[in-house]
This record gives structure tokens, C-alpha cells and sequence, in this order.
């Protein structure tokens, strides 16, 4: 509804892309709340230095479908996914359903 471009869509999620930017906002319908992720170019070496600096890692590293991700909480509580995409990028079909990774 909002005129943002569907990159990619599973059962439990949709990918939209900003405009003029690679970012993407992800909309799921599998927990109850909705949650911050910010890619960077490794989650093991975000997780290091988040906890060099002292701040709440919740749960450590972990493999996804595109890389790794770590779970991060700040000072205010509010908890950020960090996940890098070691694996690849997302694969499509000509209907934006995912169908790998590539």
C-alpha cells in the first residue's frame, strides 16, 4: 500500500525495497513483534566488538539462510538483529518467491 517494490516473499515474510537504495524493510508474520535488522560484513566480528563495548550480546552467532546473524540489545533494551549474507543474496522466482540462495 505503500508503493514499496516486493523484492522477495516466503510464507512468513515479505522483502521491500527503499526507494533508491539497496535497503529493505521485512515485514513477518511468525513472531508477535517486529525486529531492527541491520546488515554488516560479518555477525561474528559485530558480535566481538559489540561485546567489546560492553553491550548485551543475547544470542550469539548463528547460521542463516543467507549467512550468519547475532542478536544485540542496547543500553534501552531494544534488541537488534545484525546478519551479513556470507552465503549469498536471496533467489527468486518470477514471482518473488524465494528459491535459494545464490
Amino acid at each position: 500500500m505503500l508503493g514499496h517494490e516486493i523484492i522477495w516473499r516466503t510464507e512468513s515474510a515479505v522483502g521491500f525495497r527503499l526507494p533508491e537504495s539497496e535497503a529493505e524493510i521485512v515485514i513477518q508474520n511468525v513472531r508477535d513483534y517486529q525486529e531492527i535488522d541491520l546488515k554488516v560484513d560479518s555477525a561474528d566480528a559485530a558480535a566481538q566488538r559489540i561485546r567489546d563495548a560492553g553491550v548485551a550480546v543475547i544470542v550469539p552467532p548463528f547460521g542463516i539462510q543467507i549467512g550468519r546473524a547475532v542478536v544485540v540489545e542496547d543500553p534501552w533494551g531494544n534488541r537488534m538483529v545484525l546478519l551479513d549474507s556470507s552465503k549469498g543474496s536471496l533467489v527468486t522466482d518470477a514471482d518473488g518467491q524465494v528459491i535459494g540462495v545464490g
